[in-house]
Protein backbone atom coordinates (compact mmCIF):
# COMPACT_ATOMS: atom_id res chain seq x y z
CA UNK A 1 0.00 0.00 0.00
CA UNK A 2 1.41 3.44 -1.05
CA UNK A 3 2.17 6.02 1.84
CA UNK A 4 0.36 9.17 1.74
CA UNK A 5 2.30 12.35 2.11
CA UNK A 6 1.46 15.59 4.18
CA UNK A 7 3.30 18.96 4.56
CA UNK A 8 3.06 20.45 8.37
CA UNK A 9 4.47 24.10 8.40
CA UNK A 10 5.25 25.77 11.26
CA UNK A 11 5.31 29.33 12.08
CA UNK A 12 6.03 30.30 15.29
CA UNK A 13 3.07 29.50 17.13
CA UNK A 14 1.02 27.91 14.83
CA UNK A 15 0.28 24.80 12.84
CA UNK A 16 -0.92 23.98 9.50
CA UNK A 17 -1.13 20.65 7.50
CA UNK A 18 -1.50 19.98 3.95
CA UNK A 19 -1.05 17.44 1.26
CA UNK A 20 1.38 17.82 -1.83
CA UNK A 21 -1.11 19.88 -4.03
CA UNK A 22 -1.04 22.05 -1.02
CA UNK A 23 -4.56 21.85 -0.30
CA UNK A 24 -4.99 23.15 3.45
CA UNK A 25 -6.50 20.41 6.28
CA UNK A 26 -6.31 21.53 9.31
CA UNK A 27 -4.51 24.21 11.09
CA UNK A 28 -3.85 24.99 15.07
CA UNK A 29 -2.17 27.78 16.97
CA UNK A 30 -0.87 27.41 20.48
CA UNK A 31 -0.72 30.55 23.25
CA UNK A 32 -0.24 31.29 26.84
CA UNK A 33 -3.52 31.94 29.28
CA UNK A 34 -3.63 32.56 33.00
CA UNK A 35 -0.30 30.13 33.00
CA UNK A 36 -1.31 27.16 31.27
CA UNK A 37 -0.02 26.93 27.32
CA UNK A 38 -3.08 25.99 25.43
CA UNK A 39 -3.70 25.20 21.92
CA UNK A 40 -6.92 25.01 19.64
CA UNK A 41 -7.27 23.21 16.40
CA UNK A 42 -9.09 24.41 13.19
CA UNK A 43 -11.01 22.61 10.63
CA UNK A 44 -11.32 24.48 7.05
CA UNK A 45 -14.81 26.18 7.90
CA UNK A 46 -12.52 27.89 10.72
CA UNK A 47 -14.30 26.01 13.54
CA UNK A 48 -12.40 24.49 16.75
CA UNK A 49 -12.63 20.78 16.82
CA UNK A 50 -9.76 20.15 19.43
CA UNK A 51 -8.86 22.33 22.74
CA UNK A 52 -5.45 20.85 24.16
CA UNK A 53 -4.50 21.74 27.65
CA UNK A 54 -0.09 21.10 28.24
CA UNK A 55 0.17 19.49 31.28
CA UNK A 56 3.54 18.91 33.56
CA UNK A 57 3.64 17.02 36.40
CA UNK A 58 6.18 17.98 38.71
CA UNK A 59 6.35 14.76 40.86
CA UNK A 60 6.80 12.61 38.50
CA UNK A 61 8.49 14.65 36.05
CA UNK A 62 5.46 13.58 32.89
CA UNK A 63 3.94 15.57 30.15
CA UNK A 64 0.23 15.33 29.82
CA UNK A 65 -1.84 17.17 27.32
CA UNK A 66 -5.66 17.32 28.04
CA UNK A 67 -7.77 17.15 24.59
CA UNK A 68 -11.26 18.24 24.54
CA UNK A 69 -13.45 17.53 21.52
CA UNK A 70 -16.37 19.73 20.15
CA UNK A 71 -18.72 17.63 21.45
CA UNK A 72 -17.22 17.22 25.02
CA UNK A 73 -15.02 14.46 24.80
CA UNK A 74 -12.42 14.72 27.33
CA UNK A 75 -9.05 12.64 26.23
CA UNK A 76 -5.38 12.37 27.88
CA UNK A 77 -2.37 12.11 25.79
CA UNK A 78 0.08 11.37 28.45
CA UNK A 79 3.89 10.27 28.52
CA UNK A 80 4.52 6.58 28.89
CA UNK A 81 7.99 7.57 30.68
CA UNK A 82 10.18 10.46 32.65
CA UNK A 83 12.32 10.92 28.84
CA UNK A 84 9.33 12.27 27.82
CA UNK A 85 9.53 10.21 24.33
CA UNK A 86 6.76 7.60 24.82
CA UNK A 87 3.44 9.14 24.78
CA UNK A 88 0.16 7.23 24.58
CA UNK A 89 -3.81 8.08 23.78
CA UNK A 90 -6.81 5.74 24.81
CA UNK A 91 -9.68 6.61 22.21
CA UNK A 92 -12.35 4.35 22.16
CA UNK A 93 -11.53 0.78 21.25
CA UNK A 94 -7.85 1.86 20.11
CA UNK A 95 -4.76 2.72 21.74
CA UNK A 96 -2.52 5.27 20.34
CA UNK A 97 1.28 5.37 20.79
CA UNK A 98 3.82 8.13 19.91
CA UNK A 99 7.34 7.35 19.67
CA UNK A 100 10.12 10.33 19.39
CA UNK A 101 13.36 8.81 18.12
CA UNK A 102 16.51 10.33 16.98
CA UNK A 103 16.84 13.88 14.86
CA UNK A 104 13.48 14.67 15.37
CA UNK A 105 11.89 11.99 13.79
CA UNK A 106 8.51 10.24 15.71
CA UNK A 107 6.36 7.19 14.93
CA UNK A 108 2.89 6.81 15.46
CA UNK A 109 1.13 3.62 16.24
CA UNK A 110 -2.01 2.38 16.14
CA UNK A 111 -2.43 -0.74 18.21
CA UNK A 112 0.86 -1.46 17.66
CA UNK A 113 0.32 -1.34 14.22
CA UNK A 114 2.34 2.33 12.66
CA UNK A 115 0.07 4.37 11.17
CA UNK A 116 2.15 7.20 10.47
CA UNK A 117 6.06 8.27 10.27
CA UNK A 118 6.75 12.38 11.03
CA UNK A 119 10.19 13.70 10.05
CA UNK A 120 11.43 17.45 11.37
CA UNK A 121 15.02 16.46 10.80
CA UNK A 122 16.05 17.52 7.44
CA UNK A 123 14.48 21.28 6.22
CA UNK A 124 16.06 22.20 2.67
CA UNK A 125 16.24 26.17 2.33
CA UNK A 126 13.59 26.34 0.48
CA UNK A 127 11.04 24.78 2.48
CA UNK A 128 12.20 26.11 6.00
CA UNK A 129 10.27 24.76 8.76
CA UNK A 130 8.13 22.19 6.92
CA UNK A 131 8.09 18.70 8.53
CA UNK A 132 7.16 15.56 6.04
CA UNK A 133 4.46 13.02 7.70
CA UNK A 134 4.32 9.37 5.89
CA UNK A 135 0.30 8.07 5.88
CA UNK A 136 -1.11 4.62 5.57
CA UNK A 137 -4.67 5.98 6.02
CA UNK A 138 -6.39 9.20 4.71
CA UNK A 139 -8.89 8.77 7.85
CA UNK A 140 -6.07 8.57 10.85
CA UNK A 141 -5.11 12.69 9.29
CA UNK A 142 -6.91 14.44 11.52
CA UNK A 143 -5.78 12.56 14.69
CA UNK A 144 -2.69 12.59 13.22
CA UNK A 145 -2.63 16.68 13.30
CA UNK A 146 -4.26 16.32 17.14
CA UNK A 147 -1.03 14.10 18.26
CA UNK A 148 1.44 16.73 16.58
CA UNK A 149 0.22 19.81 17.64
CA UNK A 150 -0.11 18.94 21.26
CA UNK A 151 4.00 17.23 21.22
CA UNK A 152 4.52 21.06 19.28
CA UNK A 153 1.74 22.96 21.78
CA UNK A 154 4.49 25.34 24.08
CA UNK A 155 7.50 24.29 22.48
CA UNK A 156 9.90 27.59 22.06
CA UNK A 157 13.76 26.70 20.54
CA UNK A 158 14.99 26.61 23.81
CA UNK A 159 18.10 24.08 24.69
CA UNK A 160 16.33 21.04 25.53
CA UNK A 161 16.35 19.42 29.46
CA UNK A 162 18.22 16.37 27.70
CA UNK A 163 21.76 16.43 27.70
CA UNK A 164 22.02 13.58 25.21
CA UNK A 165 19.63 12.14 22.62
CA UNK A 166 20.73 8.03 23.96
CA UNK A 167 17.65 8.59 26.24
CA UNK A 168 15.05 8.33 22.81
CA UNK A 169 14.17 5.63 21.43
CA UNK A 170 15.84 3.92 18.35
CA UNK A 171 13.79 3.19 14.99
CA UNK A 172 13.17 -0.29 15.01
CA UNK A 173 10.17 0.14 12.08
CA UNK A 174 11.66 1.95 8.81
CA UNK A 175 9.03 3.08 6.41
CA UNK A 176 11.29 6.12 4.99
CA UNK A 177 10.24 5.70 1.04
Amino acid sequence: MDKLVYKISHATNNLQIYNTENEFAFFSSWFLEFGKTTAEIYNTEEEIIYKITKKFKFWKWRISYEIETKRGKKLVLISGNKQNSIFKLQLNDSNFEVKIHYFDKKSIFKNGVKIAEIDESFFSSKEKNISSVLLSNKEDLELIFLIFSCLKTGETHQKPIMKSQKEWISIKEEWSS
